[in-house]
This record gives C-alpha cells, sequence and structure tokens, in this order.
C-alpha cells in the first residue's frame, strides 16, 4: 500500500462517479461535475471543441494542467467519460471486496474506475504537497463508440509526451500493443430477374457473395491477425433473384502489412467470384458490379516492450505486489489514437471485470494496487 493513496476516499469518489449518468454521447452531467473537481485539485482546465463534432451533449474533451514543482516535460493521465449503456441510474453496492451493480444496468467501471484513480492522485499531490513534474489530465468523451473524443482532440494543448491511459481490466496486465482496425464494406449489384421464371436471366448478389466467402480465409487467419463479416443486407421478396447485397465487416491485426495482405485477399476473392457470374440475356452481356471500401476505422497501438516507461511501470507493479507483464489485445482503446499523435501511452488494468454486461464489477484490492502503481509512476519515474 502507497502511504499516501487515501482507500477510503477513492472508493468515494468511484461511488460518486457512478451515480452520475453519462452513456456515450450524453456526458454533459459528468462534464460539469468533473471541471469544479479538478479547479478544486489546483489544475487549470480547458475544453476543445469536439463534443459538437461527435455530437456529444459536453462540450468537448477535458484537458486538465497541474503544474509541476520539479522537472519540466508533462506527464500525461488519461481516462474516458462515457460508459455504454445499460449506464443510467446506476445502483452499486460493496458485497466480498467487489463493487457490484443490481443487475440492471452496468457499474461504469470502465472507465470511471479510471477517473477516480487521476482524482485521488491529484488529491494527494495538493495535500502532501510532494514534488512533482508537471502534469496533464486528459479525459475523453465517446471511447466507446469507436474513440470519436481522442480522434477530435486538440492535440496542439498536449505537450506531453508520455504517459498512461487508465483503462484496462486487470492491473495485472499493461496493454501495449492493440490492432489497427479497417472496416471492409461490400456493395454488390447483381441483376433482378424473376426467380420462378427466368432465374437464368438474373444474378444472384448473395450467390455472388456466398461464392467469394468460399474462397476467403476468414476469422483467425495468424495470430496477429482477424476479420469478420458482422452485417449482411439485401432482398425483399423470395419470388426475386436477389439484385442488391450489402455486406459489412472488419479486419484487425498487430502487423499493418499483414492488414492490407488480408485486405487484398478479401478484394480479390470477390473480384474471382465476379468472373463466374457473366450472363447473356436479350442479347447483352451482364455481369454483377462490386464496390469495396476499406476506410482505417483506427490504427495500431504499439508502444516498445522495452521502453523506459513501460520498464519503469513493470518495476512498480512488482514493488507494490503485483505480477504485471506488457501484453497485446485484441481490442482498440484511446491508446490506439493518442499513439497515432507520437503518444507514448501504455493502458495499465484498474481491477474492472465483466465490462459491458450488467455483471461488470470493481475488485477494490486491484483498485488499490493500480493506485498505488499510477502514484509510484506519477512521483518517481522520470
Amino acid at each position: 500500500m502507497n502511504r499516501f493513496i487515501n482507500e477510503k476516499r477513492l472508493l468515494d469518489t468511484f461511488l460518486q462517479l457512478v451515480r452520475i449518468d453519462s452513456e456515450s454521447y450524453h456526458e454533459g452531467a459528468l462534464y460539469r461535475w468533473l471541471c469544479p473537481e479538478l479547479k478544486k485539485r489546483g489544475c487549470s482546465v480547458v475544453t476543445d471543441k469536439a463534443g459538437k463534432k461527435i455530437g456529444s451533449d459536453a462540450p468537448g474533451n477535458i484537458i486538465a494542467t497541474l503544474k509541476g514543482t520539479a522537472g519540466e516535460k508533462p506527464f500525461l493521465l488519461s481516462a474516458h467519460m462515457d460508459t455504454v449503456c445499460p449506464g443510467r441510474n446506476v445502483k452499486p453496492s460493496i458485497q466480498n471486496g467487489r463493487v457490484v451493480t443490481d443487475g440492471t444496468t452496468v457499474l461504469g467501471g470502465d472507465d470511471k474506475s479510471g477517473i477516480a484513480v487521476i482524482l485521488e492522485i491529484l488529491s494527494v499531490l495538493k495535500e502532501q504537497k510532494i514534488k512533482h513534474r508537471p502534469l496533464q489530465v486528459i479525459f475523453t468523451l465517446n471511447e466507446e463508440n469507436g474513440m470519436g473524443g481522442a480522434k477530435n482532440l486538440d492535440y496542439s494543448k498536449i505537450k506531453g509526451r508520455e504517459g498512461l491511459i487508465l483503462d484496462n481490466e486487470s492491473v495485472c496486465e499493461l496493454l501495449v500493443q492493440g490492432p489497427a482496425v479497417c472496416d471492409f464494406i461490400v456493395q454488390i449489384q447483381g441483376v433482378a430477374s424473376h426467380a420462378g421464371v427466368a432465374p437464368e436471366k438474373g444474378i444472384s448478389a448473395l450467390e455472388v457473395a456466398a461464392q467469394a466467402m468460399a474462397r476467403m480465409q476468414l476469422g483467425r487467419v495468424d495470430e496477429e491477425t482477424v476479420c469478420n463479416f458482422g452485417v449482411v443486407q439485401g432482398g425483399e421478396v423470395t419470388n426475386v433473384v436477389m439484385p442488391q447485397l450489402y455486406l459489412k465487416g472488419e479486419v484487425r491485426s498487430l502487423n499493418v502489412k499483414k492488414l492490407q495482405k488480408q485486405i487484398k485477399h478479401m478484394k480479390d476473392c470477390f473480384a474471382q467470384a465476379a468472373k463466374g457470374f457473366v450472363r447473356k440475356a436479350n442479347g447483352k452481356t451482364l455481369r454483377p458490379k462490386i464496390t469495396i471500401e476499406t476506410p482505417l476505422r483506427y490504427g495500431a497501438l504499439n508502444v516498445p516492450k522495452k521502453a523506459p516507461l513501460v520498464q519503469y511501470v513493470l518495476k512498480a507493479a512488482q514493488k507494490h505486489g503485483v505480477a504485471m507483464k506488457a501484453l497485446a489485445s485484441g481490442g482498440g482503446c484511446d491508446a490506439n489514437v493518442t499513439c497515432q499523435h507520437g503518444l507514448l501511452m501504455p493502458n495499465i488494468g484498474l481491477g474492472v471485470q465483466n465490462c459491458h454486461t450488467v455483471e461488470e464489477y470493481l475488485d477494490l484490492k486491484e483498485f488499490y494496487k493500480a493506485a498505488d502503481i499510477v502514484l509510484d509512476v506519477v512521483l518517481n519515474y522520470k
């Protein structure tokens, strides 16, 4: 236990936070609560214009700065304000060393546990008057819906280059790698025809897709790459050869070259399938038309395991009795986005489990350990 962390205050802050509704796009109430709380702890507070850009009822991301008393390079701490649904009217209780809900909502520990730890650290620095480097605190909007806050953060206001994202589950895990993700959007235009009278005059968009899929490697491609189709839309009646089909999937990989290789493979499968559906009808040559879009949803998180910050966090965890490992994740977080802006920010766990479900809970032992570790890093990492 760090002799400075006030566990009771930390828990009380967390319980207060989860009672403030802040589902994605509705972070306004939490935003209005956080700004004065940061000022009470000695921070200057500014807000960017991300809220309007992404449709939140909060004005923007919060960027708070605490002046340092030693050193010049600011250290960054970040957590997100929004929660998934159902996240309104949360009723937390403590049972067997865990904070749980009544089973009708998520807890919101993702990511109010991170916010609570950051506020506790600011409180400790103020009351103990400990020498510390400058800190910048970033509370983002809309992380749960594609990191909209981080994507629209005003990075000109961020002066630090290293820090921690507080948004992972187990305190034993420090996430240093995460995949780049591309959407894979396909629209197939076939040819409609009466399925009972002249099916041979039509081109089924569904059959084209099926042939492409039969050629395609899906699911787990290799140890770093996965892909999946999750949305299929097409057809209205059974007696018409399906003329149009819309597919939406995604490709994820920790390796950008592998990501591009998989995307090319999938495009080639559709092109090859289309060649098998050339038809002649009424003196015309008919063939399917396929359009494919592969926009980048977010880039890869890649923090070197040998980076001094990573090594220090692992040593600090060991000092506090936690066997922490630097690991890769199959999911994305704000760290994926900040990485694209040159910020070195691994993602530390806080003891939240069963995220995005009504069985979500916060393990208090891990929560307090996480606070100890983060404070240690803030005070001692140079």
